[in-house]
């Protein structure tokens, strides 16, 4: 349970976000303007969503599916496309994926994040490695400085 932004459609604005409140329970989801807080408001609900029916809809939706192992690289227009790099694993062949968004910088932010978030898995030293590249990048600068005249 917890609170979410929901977008509304306004025409005379371009976003419009109001708050509210999702509640899962047992196999539906549940959306309110408040959280419930007796067994009468869980009736209340402004809608009622079945988890099953949700998931079916996820599923029909992905268009093609690649494990990390399968990205050999990625890039972006700066302003609303993104290309992923994926190897074939049975033909060897490179296949390219593009994908179109409205809002680029939220999702290049959380593809960077996974990425970050990989590597430190695959690599547990990589943190220790960019601590130590980090400090030295700083005492470096600051060596400059101390010798600058």
């Amino acid at each position: 349970m917890g609170w979410c932004e929901a977008r509304e459609q306004d025409p005379l604005q371009d976003r419009v976000y109001s708050p509210t409140f999702l509640a899962l329970r047992g196999s539906c989801l549940y959306k309110f303007p408040a959280p419930p807080v007796t067994t009468w408001d869980w009736t209340r609900a402004e809608k009622t969503f079945s988890v099953y029916e949700i998931m079916c809809k996820i599923l029909k939706a992905v268009l093609w599916r690649y494990k990390f192992s399968q990205l050999k690289g990625s890039s972006d227009d700066g302003k609303s496309k993104i290309k992923f790099l994926f190897q074939n694993p049975d033909t060897k062949q490179i296949e390219a994926k593009e994908l179109e968004f409205s809002n680029l910088f939220a999702v290049l932010h959380c593809i960077h994040s996974f990425f970050a978030a990989k590597v430190a898995c695959l690599d547990p030293l990589f943190l220790g490695n960019q601590a130590t590249a980090s400090a030295a990048a700083s005492s470096a600068s600051t060596s400059k400085v101390k010798y600058t005249t």
